[in-house]
This record gives structure tokens, C-alpha cells and sequence, in this order.
């Protein structure tokens, strides 16, 4: 039963918390109990004057009683809501880590074909929902349909046909729940995906907003923007409401009459004598304690199954398969740095290889450099090796050892990879630098920051290396991003890199510095360099031409030069006049 699956999903986030569930369920079912109570006192109280018993010991000691148990009942939900309030926070942050730490373990292929704001969006609207389930479901509504419960139980005691009447208007209820429900959960999937692809494209133009100002696009944002929110989610939302609404509408209609007839059927049992005026007062007090949870079924359902939708999402999201971390794999010591590429194949699409028949073989401290057109696999090859993604075929070995046997941690601690488009955090420059690496000395982030040229205009800064970059790094310039990422590399103290045109955002002093440092410090380390410019290469040990996925040749320049093949055509096209 789906409703069945549902509950354990909401306990899979409970059973952490089992003590404190414990307790909400002994104060709530003692409040109710105490709560129920409080008509049947005052409906004796009545009877005990009608029935010309005028000892006031009697009556105020009754008075007292139904003030007590009214206090006590008060006291014991307020308590159970502070525990569920602080439950619900506690569940909401849970939910978070959890997912946020689950997509951060996804594959990079995830990454690339997923919206990041969409997926944040579907995280926060789920966190929101299980707080939301916990305060007002189980915390505030529960107590009440327990008080009701017991109360119908305490009808029966006074006149089981009445009993039934107040379970009939339950009933009706929950069949029109059931009926009128199956529409609004199909309504409430497609509000989802509606607001989601919404909130990644927002998400998009507000981090984009220099490109957009570049391009004049304001306009175009806003009409996509209105787009999104008002005439699609927006019309979805309304069209979702229109359905709460009709169930709100039936809800009522059938309160109102099932009401008339019980509230009718307790007045002609009173002209009878079936009841007392005291029981019928008691009787009309549990008929207003069954109220309130009977209007707000609907709307408590509604909170309930959109919660569910949104829950369910970030559960099929939390089933992605996550990266193999490999946790017991082996670990690499005293690394040196060689690599082995053995027939490496790699490719989306059966039939269709990005790389193919890939062998190379870096010794220690070499410096490879990988040429070629775009979408001849450049990256492609960088990444298998840091395993962002799996070959088809072959293996890449480091020292000897095929890394898919290494601990992922141990193999991506012993790479560094200076990308071209760097992207920082809304942090620090010390933070930014030592990503990773927090345990690292303010000295050796100095020393890393000089080798990268990067100390001249962190010290011109007023907080200097506690100055935040803003978001994505916006308030530095390319060139300076680019050396604090070359930082971040050197702090890691790896056994090889990986530079994507490390200097390309550079001017042209300032390359010249980083290049000299780097060729200091590359030294020891296996050097990958994915190369735009071919001028920055001439000095590598080996120059790899990667054409239609294969090696079309390898060598260092003068070896490739005297050939006269695809690197001398390349060559000559990028330095002809």
C-alpha cells in the first residue's frame, strides 16, 4: 500500500530521533486523553444541577477538576509541540546534509546533464515539506484526531447511535478524500517539474548576469523569466489550487449536512429521554472536538501528499548510483607519478568512442601535452584518469596499479587540476586556496601564493588573504582567479597535474612569472597540459595529437616538427604570418 510506503519513508528520517518520538506519542496520547475528558466533565457538571443537587463542594470541586484536566491537557500539547518544533528542524537539516552530501558523491556525468538549481530546489522543497509534516501533521493535527477518537469512544458509552452518526461524518470525509485526491497527485508531480525547471533557469540568469548585461539580454531575461513563472508554473498553480478548492468545497458541503442530521438526531433523543441535557451538551462537546480535525483533513492531506511528491523526488534522487569511493581499496604511498594509458577505450554510446585505443606511458616527472581539435577527447583523457569517468575498455594504471583498485580518495589526493574556466567560492582567498587541504599552514599557503605570482595583488586587498572573492569569484578578475587556482594546485602538493592552459587567462608579465615558477614546480610531478596555445608546449617531454579519438602522433617538437604531420600543420597554422 502506497500510504504504508509513505510512513516508512517519514521514519527512515524518525528512527534517528526514537527518543524523541517516544515521547511525542506518550504526551500527545496524554493530552488526548485528558483533553477528551474535559466534555464529559462539564456535561455531568450540567446534570448534577439539573438534577437539583445543590451542594457547591460538589459543583466547584467538579469545576475544578474540568479546569484542572482543561490546564494539564494545555500544558502537555504545548510541551509535545516544543519537542516536535525542534524535531522538525532537526529532520529538515538531516534531509539536507543527506542529499547535498549523496549529490556531491554523484558522477560528473550527473552534474553535466542536470540542472544544479532545479536540484537544489527539489532538496529545499523537500526539507521543507518533512519540517512541515512533523509540525503540523504529527505534531499539531494528530493530537487532535487522537482527542476526537477517544471522545467518539466516550459517545459510545452515552448513546451508540449518536456514536455512529459522528463516525458516519468520518467516513464521508474519508471518502471524499480518497475520490477527490487521485487528481491533485497527478496535479502536484507536474507542479514540481514545472517549478523546478523554473528555479534552474532563475538560478542560471542570476549567476549569469554579466554575461547577460554583456549581451544586452535583460529584455529576453525577462520575458523567459515571466514565461517560466507566469504563464507556466503560474497557470499550473492555479489550475492545482482550483482542485484544493473543489475538495475544500465538498468538505464543507458534507460537514454541514451530516452535522444537521447528527446535531437533529441528538435533540430528538433528548425530547425522548434517550439523553440527558448534560449528555447532550457532552454530546455537542465531542461533535466540536471532532470539528476542527475534520475541516483541516483536507488541508492537512493537501500538506501530507504535496510533502510526499516532494519527498519521493529527492528519494529517487538520493537512488542515483553514487561514485565508486572504492573505500577498501588500496592506497598509494611515496607515489611517483607514473602513468600508464593501455588500450583505453571511452565512449557515451555503444559504437560511438570519444577515445579509442588509447596507450601512452608518462614517466615520473614528465611534462605530456595533449593537442588536438575540439571534441577530439582532450578532456576526455584528463578526466578518465582522475576517474570521473570509466573506461570501456583497457585500464590507466599509476605506478604500476590500475586505479579503479585504489581508494578514490587516495588516487584524486595525488592529482591537481587547474581547470581554464576556474570557478571559486563566495569565501575567503585563504579558504579558496585551501580547499581541501584545511590543515594546511599559513606559510605554506604563502609560499603557494608567491610561486603563482599571485601574493603582489592579494596584499594590495584591505582584508588581504581573509578578502572575500563573492560568488563564482566575480570580484576578481580572470587572471587573478586563474592564479589562485594555480595556488590551490601547489597546496595539494600532488604527484601530478593537470593544467587546462593553466596561464591562458594571464597577461603577458604575468605569465612569463607563472610559467618560470611553474617549470620549477612541475619538476617531480607528471605534468598533463592540455594545450590551446602551442606556443606553451614546445618544452614538454611528449606532445600527444589526439585526431577522430586516436593518437595520430607523438613526440616532443622537434621531433614532431621534422615529421612534417598533423602537429607541423598545426603548428604552422597557428604561427603563419
Amino acid at each position: 500500500m502506497e500510504f504504508l510506503r509513505e510512513i516508512k519513508i517519514i521514519w527512515k528520517y524518525l528512527r534517528g530521533y526514537k527518543k524523541e518520538v517516544y515521547k511525542f506519542v506518550f504526551l500527545s496520547l496524554a493530552s488526548s486523553i485528558f483533553l477528551a475528558i474535559v466534555p464529559y466533565i462539564y456535561g455531568r457538571l450540567v446534570d448534577i444541577t439539573q438534577e437539583g443537587l445543590s451542594d457547591l463542594g460538589i459543583i466547584f470541586a467538579v469545576l475544578g477538576l474540568w479546569f484542572s484536566l482543561n490546564i494539564i491537557g494545555v500544558l502537555l500539547n504545548l510541551k509535545s509541540d516544543q519537542g516536535t518544533t525542534f524535531l522538525g528542524i532537526d529532520i529538515y537539516t538531516d534531509l539536507i546534509c543527506l542529499a547535498s552530501w549523496h549529490v556531491s558523491r554523484l558522477p560528473i556525468s550527473f552534474h553535466k546533464a542536470k540542472k544544479m538549481g532545479g536540484i537544489y530546489s527539489k532538496i529545499e522543497r523537500a526539507a521543507h515539506y518533512i519540517q512541515t509534516i512533523v509540525d503540523e501533521v504529527l505534531a499539531w493535527f494528530l493530537p487532535q484526531v487522537l482527542t476526537a477518537i477517544i471522545g467518539i469512544a466516550i459517545l459510545f458509552t452515552i448513546e451508540w447511535k449518536l456514536a455512529l452518526g459522528a463516525i458516519f461524518i468520518v467516513l464521508g470525509y474519508f471518502l471524499i478524500i480518497i475520490y477527490k485526491t487521485p487528481p491533485i497527485i497527478k496535479a502536484q508531480k507536474n507542479l514540481n517539474k514545472v517549478f523546478e525547471s523554473a528555479s534552474g533557469n532563475l538560478h542560471d540568469s542570476i549567476i549569469n548576469t554579466q554575461t547577460i548585461k554583456a549581451c544586452t539580454a535583460e529584455e529576453f531575461q525577462k520575458k523567459m523569466t515571466r514565461e517560466d513563472y507566469k504563464e507556466k508554473a503560474g497557470n499550473v498553480l492555479k489550475n492545482f489550487n482550483l482542485l484544493w478548492i473543489s475538495l475544500d468545497v465538498w468538505e464543507k458541503v458534507f460537514y454541514s449536512i451530516g452535522f444537521i442530521v447528527v446535531f437533529g438526531s441528538g435533540i430528538w433523543f433528548l425530547k425522548i429521554d434517550g439523553i440527558s441535557v448534560g449528555e447532550f451538551i457532552m454530546f455537542l462537546g465531542y461533535l466540536d472536538l471532532l470539528h476542527e480535525p475534520l475541516t483541516l483533513l483536507g488541508y492537512e492531506w493537501q500538506i501530507f501528499r504535496t510533502g510526499m511528491t516532494a519527498i519521493k523526488r529527492v528519494e529517487k534522487l538520493l537512488e542515483v548510483k553514487k561514485e565508486n569511493y572504492n573505500e577498501k581499496g588500496i592506497v598509494l604511498k611515496d607515489v611517483k607519478g607514473e602513468v600508464e594509458f593501455r588500450n583505453v577505450s571511452f565512449g557515451y554510446k555503444k559504437g560511438k568512442m570519444i577515445l579509442d585505443e588509447i596507450n601512452l606511458v608518462a614517466n615520473p616527472g614528465q611534462k605530456i601535452a595533449l593537442i588536438g581539435g575540439s571534441g577530439e577527447g582532450k578532456t576526455t583523457l584528463v578526466d578518465l584518469l582522475s576517474l570521473y569517468i570509466i573506461p570501456n575498455k583497457g585500464k590507466i594504471m599509476i605506478d604500476g596499479t590500475d586505479i579503479r583498485k585504489l581508494k578514490l580518495k587516495n588516487l584524486r589526493d595525488n592529482i591537481a587540476y587547474v581547470p581554464q574556466d576556474i570557478i571559486l567560492f563566495n569565501n575567503t582567498i585563504k579558504n579558496n586556496i585551501r580547499l581541501g587541504k584545511f590543515s594546511v599552514s599559513d606559510e605554506k599557503i604563502i609560499e603557494a601564493v608567491k610561486a603563482a605570482n599571485a601574493d603582489h595583488f592579494i596584499e594590495k586587498f584591505p582584508k588581504k588573504y581573509n578578502q572575500f572573492v563573492g560568488e563564482r569569484g566575480i570580484k576578481l578578475s580572470a587572471g587573478q582567479r586563474q592564479r589562485i587556482a594555480i595556488a590551490r594546485a601547489l597546496i595539494r602538493e600532488p604527484k601530478i597535474l593537470i593544467l587546462d592552459e593553466a596561464t591562458s587567462s594571464l597577461d603577458v608579465r604575468t605569465e612569463k612569472l607563472v610559467q618560470e615558477a611553474l617549470d620549477v614546480l612541475v619538476k617531480g610531478r607528471t605534468t598533463f597540459i592540455i594545450a590551446h596555445r602551442l606556443s606553451t608546449i614546445r618544452n614538454a617531454d611528449k606532445i600527444l595529437v589526439l585526431k577522430n579519438g586516436r593518437i595520430a602522433e607523438q613526440g616532443n617538437h622537434q621531433e614532431l616538427m621534422e615529421k612534417q604531420g598533423e602537429y607541423y600543420k598545426l603548428y604552422s597554422l597557428q604561427f603563419s604570418g
